[in-house]
């Protein structure tokens, strides 16, 4: 398998001298996090196979313009994390905790972010093509000027959320909640929409040819 380089821009000397040990150690330190991080994504999967119990502690972490693609995170803590314009295409974030993370600009095509937490994040301009975010936390997430087309939100939670200008052709949202979620100016065409109550919600300035919309409630 071809291994994808992981670059974390703005580590201290010391930090990558610590990338020339043999031995990674499990000890969950965020520093020593990056460490096994700049070693590359397959060196950092081994690593959490092998050290399956240990805590992936990434709080307010820089990672703004790092190469993640491909990286396990699966249940990792994020909150308040700096991944302004990261690479996160194809990054397994199943149930991670992004909460107040900095996600503006980020690339996560094909991400995994099913039973995340992003309550509070900014994923603005943001591109989630093909992302899986089913069951995720999204009440009071920014999604504005995000490209969500053929994304899944099925039975997410999109209260309070902002998703204005926001591509959503070929989206699914099929058991989502949305309350008070802003849908100003986006393009519903080809998007699923199944089983979905819309409260306080404006539609007025939003394109939805060919948009399949059943079994849901505008109140």
């Amino acid at each position: 398998m071809k291994e994808v380089f992981i670059s974390i821009p703005n580590i201290s000397k010391g930090l990558l001298m610590m990338t020339n040990n043999k031995e990674v150690s499990p000890i969950s330190g965020t520093n020593n996090l990056l460490s096994i991080l700049l070693r590359g994504s397959e060196t950092w999967n081994d690593w959490r196979i092998k050290n399956p119990t240990v805590p992936i502690n990434l709080f307010k972490a820089n990672l703004s313009n790092a190469l993640l693609r491909g990286a396990n995170f699966a249940s990792a803590d994020f909150r308040k994390a700096k991944l302004f314009r990261a690479d996160l295409r194809a990054t397994c974030l199943y149930r991670a905790d992004l909460r107040g993370a900095n996600l503006r600009g980020a690339n996560l095509f094909g991400a995994n972010l099913s039973g995340a937490n992003l309550s509070g994040a900014n994923l603005s301009n943001a591109m989630l093509y093909c992302a899986n975010l089913g069951g995720a936390n999204l009440r009071g997430t920014i999604l504005d000027s995000a490209n969500l087309m053929r994304a899944n939100f099925s039975h997410g939670d999109l209260r309070n959320a902002i998703l204005r200008n926001a591509k959503l052709q070929g989206t699914h949202f099929d058991g989502t909640r949305m309350l008070r979620t802003d849908l100003d100016e986006i393009n519903l065409s080809k998007t699923q929409i199944d089983g979905v109550h819309l409260m306080d919600i404006d539609l007025n300035n939003s394109a939805m040819e060919n948009a399949a919309i059943t079994g849901f409630l505008i109140s």
